[in-house]
């Protein structure tokens, strides 16, 4: 339910932002172009099967490479949505809940509008804090939300989300 709460969330920024271009040109949202070579060869590691062997369900779905994190570590498996060109796994530290979203669109924004988020950016939020990267030309986000978000270090320290975003694994997403 969560993970179709963030899908239309993003749905309604994206409204938004189209909006705001106004009578000029809209905000356009177009497909990434996918490093699919560089996705094979991190998808043929032999040290990756037995991550795929327990990944969740409906990865065959996903036409974008689909990156989770390891088993090791204290989120826990993950809930995992795909839709064709994006998909969501949420994750359940103690504390905390982790959300990973992928996505192989990008806006193009005309130029009277400015969009001012760099990738492998770290932002403070409300409960929580982003990293946004890219990945085999692909967009991900990780998204720390904290029950106590001013005093627990994942929500507040960068090296958190850092480390998470360097040890996802590519499990599975193949060219359509």
């Amino acid at each position: 339910m969560a993970c179709l709460a963030s899908l239309q969330a993003l749905g309604a920024t994206l409204a938004m932002l189209a909006g705001a271009a106004g009578a000029g040109e809209p905000v356009q949202r177009v497909l990434t172009p996918i490093d699919w070579p560089a996705a094979g060869q991190a998808h043929a590691d032999a040290a990756l099967r037995p991550l795929r062997a327990t990944a969740p369900a409906g990865l065959a779905q996903v036409r974008i490479p689909v990156l989770l994190l390891p088993a090791e570590g204290d989120w826990g498996a993950p809930r995992f949505h795909g839709q064709g060109t994006a998909y969501a796994a949420l994750y359940a530290p103690a504390g905390a809940k982790l959300g990973l979203f992928g996505s192989a669109t990008h806006l193009l924004a005309p130029s009277d509008l400015k969009l001012e988020h760099a990738g492998g950016a770290f932002e403070s939020i409300g409960d929580g804090a982003d990293y946004s990267f890219t990945r085999f030309g692909a967009a991900y986000t990780l998204r720390m939300s904290c029950d106590e978000p001013l005093k627990d270090k994942r929500c507040t320290d960068p090296q958190y989300l850092t480390d998470a975003a360097r040890a996802l694994l590519l499990v599975a997403g193949e060219k359509p």
